[in-house]
């Protein structure tokens, strides 16, 4: 039987643009300190004894900032983590996202994500789409709020159980509505929350929502505390996956 690309193959590409990080480091001198902006983040979390578990989480991103006119914003993620010789996490994610005139009231863009879930059994899943940012409120600079409109594809290729006789490929489109929150306090920390609404076009039943939120305090000039919030439920779920998950995580930041 002919086996679609799997999601290591279909991640790759996308993380592959993580080549560019190598890049603004050697010439941020000669384009300007402002124009870029990178971050890497790791955080670990381990015991063993009478239980053993460890979760390892990394992520980098690199966004591109030249807010006048454009930002173009690359990211990977991953966690892996076991416990008592069984795997408890192993997923995998990348994204690109170009904005046009973000600091504009009304900002059109368009993204593309990749991701795996072996967990959720998800062997590749590819969302993109475009849409368009309406930032209703800015009262300053260290605080606004934002909501979006975007049409999306989704495709799901699913890692079924022997026997299984659910569909193996899904092909959906979708709608995708975002509530975005950010303040900057005093001395560097930041509160950012981000809420996502996704129901299917033609069955507004089927839908996913993804909550996120983040809180980070500066440690040193490029170090900082984050305690990240996240919360996913989908009304229909992977073939023998649960409809909720949620992951609470302490992390270092390095921006660079």
């Amino acid at each position: 039987r002919f086996r679609r690309p799997t999601g290591r193959r279909a991640v790759l590409p996308v993380l592959a643009l993580g080549a560019l990080f190598v890049h603004p480091v050697t010439t941020a001198g000669q384009d300007g300190p402002d124009l870029w902006r990178t971050h890497v983040e790791f955080g670990f979390t381990g015991a063993s004894g009478n239980t053993s578990f460890s979760i390892l989480t990394a992520s980098a991103s690199l966004a591109r900032l030249h807010q006048e006119i454009y930002e173009l914003d690359v990211s990977g993620r991953l966690r892996w983590g076991r416990s008592d010789g069984r795997t408890i996490a192993n997923d995998v994610q990348g994204t690109i996202k170009f904005d046009w005139h973000p600091k504009d009231v009304f900002s059109p863009f368009v993204f593309a994500t990749a991701s795996r879930d072996q967990i959720r059994n998800v062997d590749a899943r590819l969302l993109a789409g475009g849409g368009a940012k309406w930032t209703f409120l800015q009262p300053s600079e260290e605080t606004k709020m934002s909501i979006s409109l975007a049409a999306v594809i989704d495709h799901e290729n699913y890692d079924l159980a022997p026997g299984s006789t659910a569909e193996e490929v899904i092909n959906v489109g979708r709608w995708s509505w975002r509530a975005k929150f950010d303040h900057e306090f005093g001395e560097g920390a930041t509160l950012q929350h981000v809420t996502f609404w996704m129901p299917r076009v033609s069955d507004f039943g089927d839908y996913i929502v993804d909550v996120s939120n983040s809180l980070s305090s500066p440690l040193l000039s490029n170090l900082s505390l984050v305690i990240t919030h996240s919360y996913i439920h989908e009304e229909i779920p992977p073939p023998g996956a649960f409809r909720d998950d949620q992951r609470l995580g302490v992390v270092l930041r390095v921006s660079l």
